[in-house]
């Protein structure tokens, strides 16, 4: 069973060119260049003899060969792009992370900070508030003390008479 997978992930790799290396992609690209250069002076040589039959084969190589080219430079890019996304992506990934952390924390010190302040704030506002109504019980306790003197003492006054 294991060795089916191992023979099946070997063909889907191979079919993928992960198998290959960049230089083994390279070297393929050097090859199917030079193949192209040998095609193209084929073209010129059929063109001189006019030997049209042997043209349309050869343009229908050359198109198979600038595919086959397209597909080489298609996986170098790939191949490329991992290389560059494992290693760079990693490292920007994780100084996005650091940055947004520090974003985090420093929102959350601000916050903090304005709760503090608006509690602070409220505190010293209601010991105010609460100071202001003490004074302005005591002064009204005051002026019915001294209401409720006046009232006894003509209170009095009026029975004496």
């Amino acid at each position: 069973m294991l060795k089916r997978f191992k023979q099946r992930f070997q063909a889907s790799s191979q079919e993928d060119g992960v198998d290959l290396s960049t230089r083994e992609i390279k070297e393929l690209h050097l090859d199917l260049t030079q193949q192209l250069q040998t095609v193209d002076e084929k073209i010129l040589r059929a063109i001189d003899r006019n030997n049209y039959t042997l043209f349309s084969d050869l343009i229908i190589e050359r198109k198979r060969i600038h595919l086959a080219i397209h597909t080489v430079e298609t996986a170098l890019d790939q191949t490329n792009q991992r290389r560059f996304f494992s290693s760079i992506a990693i490292a920007t990934m994780s100084t996005k992370l650091e940055d947004s952390l520090s974003s985090i924390n420093n929102t959350s010190r601000n916050i903090t900070g304005n709760v503090i302040n608006r509690a602070a704030k409220g505190l010293a506002y209601s010991s105010q508030l609460s100071e202001k109504m003490q004074h302005a019980l005591q002064q009204l306790s005051t002026r019915l003390s001294q209401l409720s003197e006046q009232v006894i003492h003509q209170a009095k006054e009026r029975k004496n008479k």
